[in-house]
């Protein structure tokens, strides 16, 4: 078995086997689609809201997958209607972790401690406490760190796994379970200390960074161990910049994460076929290079609004090496002011700019939020199919 499937007899590419050409930068018949998963979705009350606009009201929720983002694994008839290609998935969180939200605060806390509360009528949730109180070497030793190989993480995983592969003709993405290696540390020491710890505590820095490494070679070597050989694609990430530059420097980042995602990365290859998927928002075109280098395939979500992120730049001079998975449509700006004649001429832009040599997966540019019209959602899609086959005439 092959990691992009069996050969198709008929002349029509398989979802599976038109994202592989993508990721290979080759042309297939169309640009891939995608829609859903932990950076490619829908906010839950956005997701009513189109299900409302589609006459699909069932009655149903979708199940909410990201807790923190709200987001939802979006309604198969809707993925459908919309020529998504890729189907995403998790791994289980470790055997002693149940989501459990005071009806009251409506705090929660993750696998790893950290506790998020989302205010009132908020849509999402925001970080609220850290495990990691005085960034002392102390505390890395002393804390009760999740176990990679609890075996509740693969329990049922390959079955479900197999019956995507053998039962649907899409590519499959196998989504990490926490942040990258700066955003878990982010998550356990608070944002604003990991940066001051950055100046003046750079050996609680790295000492955590490594510690996180460890799980995560761990963490992967337990799921590629199981469905290594089923995905096409395998989700890591870390979100590096702001709207206009990166959130801390780049000599930070080459001598704290570097190595050690290039290690990460290395060792994700040793275990399986599938392509390395990216995930980090903003202005980071900087280290973009730096990926390449550790490995990164795949870059997601392409903020083509930040700094320094124009499409036809990015393409033209890192095209060749990395597939951009996304930078179809901003989802905070276009897709919640534009009319709908401004959403079909950014999608024509983006496929015009990423699409040529294959190399580019259609989706918004991270998940849709609850503000933006339906009509809007569908026009974008809309004119993804119909202006994404190939040869590219835009």
């Amino acid at each position: 078995m092959t990691n992009q499937g069996k050969n198709n007899k008929s002349n029509k590419l398989s979802s599976r086997q038109r994202v592989w050409k993508a990721l290979n930068h080759q042309e297939p018949d169309r640009i891939p689609i995608d829609f859903g998963g932990q950076h490619t979705s829908i906010h839950h009350d956005g997701h009513r809201v189109l299900k409302k606009y589609l006459g699909l009201e069932d009655g149903n929720d979708a199940p909410i997958i990201d807790q923190f983002q709200m987001i939802v694994d979006p309604d198969e008839r809707i993925k459908n209607l919309f020529g998504c290609d890729v189907t995403s998935f998790f791994a289980n969180p470790g055997s002693n972790w149940r989501l459990k939200i005071d009806p009251e605060t409506d705090i929660w806390s993750d696998e790893w401690g950290t506790s998020y509360r989302r205010p009132k009528n908020g849509y999402w949730y925001d970080y609220y406490s850290f495990p990691f109180k005085n960034g002392t070497l102390q505390e890395l030793n002393e804390y009760n760190w999740p176990d990679p190989y609890d075996k509740n993480r693969v329990r049922g995983l390959r079955d479900k796994a197999s019956d995507l592969y053998n039962n649907t003709d899409k590519a499959l993405l196998i989504h990490n379970a926490t942040g990258g290696l700066f955003e878990t540390s982010a998550g356990l020491r608070g944002l604003e200390n990991l940066l001051i710890d950055m100046a003046a505590n750079i050996d609680f820095v790295d000492n955590l960074a490594e510690r996180i490494l460890e799980f995560q070679l761990g963490f992967w070597d337990n799921i590629l161990s199981a469905i290594g050989d089923l995905v096409q694609v395998v989700q890591i990430g870390d979100d590096l910049g702001s709207m206009e530059s990166l959130i801390f420097s780049p000599g930070i980042y080459r001598k704290i994460y570097k190595h050690r995602r290039k290690k990460l990365i290395e060792f994700i290859h040793s275990k399986t076929e599938a392509k390395v998927y990216f995930h980090t928002c903003g202005a980071m075109r900087e280290l973009i290079p730096d990926l390449i280098e550790e490995g990164v395939q795949i870059l997601n979500p392409v903020q083509v609004s930040a700094k320094n992120m124009d499409s036809a730049s990015l393409k033209k001079e890192f095209g060749k090496d990395i597939v951009f998975w996304g930078g179809g449509a901003d989802a905070s700006k276009i897709m919640t002011f534009a009319d709908l004649n401004g959403i079909e001429e950014e999608v024509k832009k983006r496929i015009h700019d990423f699409a040529p040599g294959g190399g580019f997966v259609f989706a918004s540019i991270h998940n849709i939020q609850p503000n933006v019209p339906p009509q809007n959602i569908v026009a974008m899609f809309k004119a993804a199919q119909q202006y994404g086959k190939y040869p590219i005439v835009v």
